[in-house]
């Protein structure tokens, strides 16, 4: 036999066994799994053949298409089984031709069906021809003679290695293996069964998978303890019968493949959180476990709307791949049948390789990398194809997460995104046909009117990319997205509409925005000092003092010019480390402590620096006045001190309410959206409310101060201060609402990044 070892999983239970096959036309993948896998079952119970002509008893009452594909399947394996017992001698695809002359002919010969003979005789050690295969299959003439003209490469080593084929041992109810006794049979295949044990040295029920192979997988899943992944405890190895023992933990409440077969028999209107408690008590009680009466976490379930208790299960099971990704182990196979779900109906994340994949010719290529084609990522499709050879691809975790769409798509319509059409000759065929539908992403047939549905539908949607780059890229950051679907302001917030305000200044240069807020209320600020001081504090020496006014306005152009440009300087300093970091984030890169901490820093600094600055001209401008001119008396100098620090005031009070709206609006926002974690949130937004509460203390004193500056000023520039005083109420009035607006988006993300909060999924 070759070393293409068929990758197995827990898609079949007994009751998919037992199931006769349907007659007709087979479309949807997952029947055609079945029908494969029963063929396949029954033809390992008979291995090996003596003649080819009796494959034709493993084949079920089809549509010529399928018996057609059942025929190709068969012969890829018994191709192989034969090679096994007789390893020098290859059978040839004609040997099965002349048994089959009605059911197959050399022109319907499919792709895959060739490349098998040619890798079977490769291991043979054969030397090939691409003549020989162009006069016999001309059909495949071009991708032929390029693979054989090419090298064709060596098999890829398989992920597992099962050193005894055929079933494996069955054990009966009340039987004890080593230290294990059968309660039940949980699911059976060709080559695993596994069974509900009590460990009598533990006194814990466990789930007992039996099969003859030991492979990767009890290395692999060992190394989780996550809550949302099934957690294996050891494995054992029998020799008297032979058998691998691989037990874990058990987990009752059925698996998903249970609850999408209750969504599709119940009307959208109908569903909720609820139908997934309805599916685990029915799987309850076929296994005799009490179902809990109490439990919160069941109750919220219950309460939940239909896309609310989708997006549950999914960022459940997003916890679940980022955890395994992080450990570089890819599931490969994530689908509603390899999600086991506990009593409280939280999903457990599981593959225990029950039921057989496909046969030898389709395990070739899946060995490596497993899965269900109705459920792969297009690149994962190409992997499998027969052409994978002269065109690798890259099967990695964006290929999960894109499976776990497809589930939860399925779970939330009742359906999956694509519709296949037509019945596949081939498995080439078959995977053709796959990748053609996941061109085109089918409306969902019942869509809510709540914004969670369609935030909902977007993530999914992004997540069913075609280009791999184009989707959602981990599992942390597809947790967040379905994070936010069960708050939407603040979805809106972190993810906002083109064509909502949000989305409006998001899209403006960070540069222009910054400057605006900074600059603006400083130019004011200068404006009125300059205009106050010269009709009110220096009005009459004017008159008095020759030269006096020029030199007012050089000072005026020399101060103000070097408070600028040191203020623009700071600036450009600080707000480049923030625009770097959000440039960053917008790139995928996720933001750092310095970088957040920069962020909402930055208008402090900004406030510092330009109340700093006129200070130190309030304390300037009479010095040097005081020194050029003499008649510069008191009055004079405390004039010029309390118009600049109200202009010290609108400088730093204004720009930080603005660049810290900005800041929390808009780049905070993006620098975490990719995993929607700040550990330092609680205390970040604790010391921005502070702060702000203080500003707006500042921004209360500014009307008093120019209330006092209007009762000592001249009657030339009583309308500047009154002016003055007007604008600082409405001053006032912006800054309060800024502070509300500031609290108001830190209430809505507490939900979200608080770490005071209770879990927004519990586990």
């Amino acid at each position: 036999m070759s070393d293409r070892t068929p990758h197995i999983d827990l898609a079949a239970t007994t009751d998919a066994i037992d199931t006769p096959p349907p007659a007709g036309s087979v479309t949807d993948p997952d029947q055609l799994d079945r029908l494969l896998e029963q063929c396949l079952e029954n033809y390992l119970e008979s291995a090996p053949l003596h003649s080819p002509v009796e494959l034709a008893r493993f084949l079920p009452p089809a549509d010529p298409e399928t018996t057609r594909f059942l025929l190709v399947e068969l012969i890829k394996l018994d191709m192989a089984a034969a090679v096994e017992s007789e390893p020098a001698a290859t059978p040839r695809i004609e040997d099965y031709l002349a048994c089959f002359p009605d059911m197959l002919t050399s022109g319907q010969v499919p792709l895959d069906l060739v490349m098998e003979e040619i890798q079977l005789r490769k291991d043979a050690g054969e030397t090939l021809k691409p003549a020989d295969y162009d006069k016999r299959f001309p059909q495949h003439r071009e991708i032929v003679s390029e693979l054989l003209g090419g090298q064709l490469s060596a098999k890829p080593e398989a992920t597992s290695s099962v050193p005894h084929r055929g079933r494996p041992p069955e054990f009966h109810v009340g039987q004890q293996v080593d230290d294990f006794v059968i309660v039940q049979t949980l699911g059976s295949g060709a080559f695993a069964n596994v069974y509900l044990a009590r460990q009598v040295s533990m006194s814990r029920l466990v789930a007992l998978k039996v099969s003859k192979g030991t492979g990767d997988e009890p290395r692999a899943l060992a190394q989780f303890d996550h809550p949302n992944i099934v957690r294996v405890f050891d494995q054992r190895v029998l020799d008297d019968p032979p058998a691998h023992l691989l037990y874990m933990q058990f987990h009752p409440g059925g698996t998903l493949a249970d609850v999408v077969d209750r969504v599709r028999h119940t009307q959208p209107p109908q569903r909720s959180g609820g139908l997934i408690l309805d599916a685990v008590d029915r799987s309850l009680l076929k296994t005799a476990q009490a179902v809990p009466e109490q439990s919160p976490l069941r109750d919220d379930l219950r309460r939940m709307s239909w896309p609310m208790a989708v997006a549950w299960l999914g960022i459940h099971l997003a916890r679940a791949l980022q955890n395994a990704h992080q450990r570089g182990v890819m599931h490969r196979d994530v689908k509603p049948a390899n999600v086991l779900l506990s009593p409280e109906g939280v999903p457990k994340l599981a593959d225990f390789n029950v039921s057989f994949a496909g046969s030898a010719g389709r395990a070739g290529a899946a060995s490596n990398f497993g899965g269900s084609i109705g459920y792969m990522a297009p690149e994962h499709l190409r992997a499998i194809s027969a052409t994978a050879l002269s065109q690798p691809q890259q099967v990695g975790a964006r290929s999960d997460l894109y499976s776990l769409a497809i589930l939860l798509w399925e779970l939330w319509q009742g359906r999956r995104p694509f519709v296949t059409t037509g019945n596949p000759g081939s498995w080439t065929a078959a995977i053709s046909q796959q990748l053609d539908a996941r061109e085109n992403i089918n409306p969902p047939t019942y869509h809510g009117e709540d914004a969670l549905s369609r935030l909902l539908e977007k993530i999914l949607r992004q997540t069913l990319s075609i280009d791999p780059q184009d989707r959602i890229g981990s599992g942390a950051e597809l947790e967040a997205r379905l994070i936010l679907t069960l708050h939407p302001d603040a979805a809106r917030l972190f993810d906002p509409e083109p064509d909502s305000w949000h989305g409006w200044l998001a899209r403006r240069s960070p540069w222009l925005v910054t400057a605006i807020i900074t600059l603006v209320p400083n130019v004011i600020a200068a404006a009125f000092g300059f205009v106050y001081n010269y009709y009110d504090t220096l009005g009459k020496l004017f008159e008095e003092v020759d030269g006096l006014e020029e030199t007012f306005q050089l000072l005026a152009i020399c101060i103000n010019s070097a408070a600028f440009s040191v203020a623009i300087g700071f600036l450009i300093y600080y707000t480049h480390q923030v625009i770097r970091a959000k440039e960053a984030a917008d790139a995928g890169e996720p933001a750092n402590e310095q970088d957040l901490f920069s962020t909402l820093e930055l208008a402090h600094r900004a406030a510092v620096i330009g109340g700093i600055l006129w200070c130190l001209a309030a304390i300037l401008w009479p010095t040097i006045l005081g020194v050029l001119t003499p008649e510069f008396t008191r009055r004079e100098f405390g004039h010029f001190f309390v118009s600049h620090v109200i202009c010290g005031g609108v400088a730093a009070i204004y720009p930080f309410f603005g660049l810290s709206a900005y800041a929390i609006s808009i780049w905070y926002p993006t620098m975490v959206r990719s995993d929607l974690r700040d550990p330092q949130f609680d205390d970040r937004v604790t010391t921005l409310v502070r702060r702000s509460e203080r500003y707006l203390m500042l921004a209360c004193l500014l009307p008093l101060l120019g209330a006092t500056l209007l009762l000592v000023s001249d009657t030339d520039a009583k309308y500047v201060m009154l002016v003055a005083i007007a604008a600082s109420g409405l001053g006032l009035f912006a800054a309060f609402s800024a502070y509300r607006f500031i609290v108001r988006q830190c209430s809505i993300m507490r939900p979200v990044l608080s770490g005071k909060n209770d879990l927004v999924v519990p586990v």
